[in-house]
């Protein structure tokens, strides 16, 4: 049972362990919230913290909004795409005071990093091809 535990262990460390050099880091981001609930619109200054910090990706996200014209307190969890060093997030906030639930839509600024590229490697020639010098 140990041995086959372990042999489970090590199929499954090793795609691990090779896929830990693409993973990219949380991230925070500050910017405008916009909370739609209770029959109006309020605009507020959110702070959001992102699973993932590459340019062009989608990702989670957790955060707190200061609601500008009631003076309360919002918290969030939603999804966002970031662009570059900025986000884009949709989000559903609960209300830390009265409890309400609201939909939200936030933008604002955020560290982001490049995606890696991608796609085919051009290879060097070394030559000897048809009418190419050896």
């Amino acid at each position: 049972m140990l041995k086959r535990f372990s042999r489970l262990a090590l199929i499954c460390a090793v795609p691990l362990a090779l896929a830990t050099p693409v993973y990219s880091g949380p991230t925070v981001g500050l910017g405008l919230s916009f909370g739609f609930g209770a029959g109006g619109v309020q605009t507020g200054i959110g702070l959001r913290v992102f699973s993932g910090n590459r340019s062009k990706s989608t990702v989670g996200s957790v955060g707190i909004d200061y609601m500008l014209p009631s003076q309360t307190w919002r918290g969030t969890v939603g999804v966002g795409y970031m662009q570059n060093n900025g986000y884009v997030g949709l989000d559903l906030g609960f209300g830390l005071t009265d409890g309400a639930v609201s939909f939200g839509l936030g933008l604002g600024g955020a560290a982001t990093k490049r995606r890696p590229a991608t796609g085919p490697v051009a290879l060097p020639s070394l030559g000897g091809g048809e009418g190419e010098p050896r």
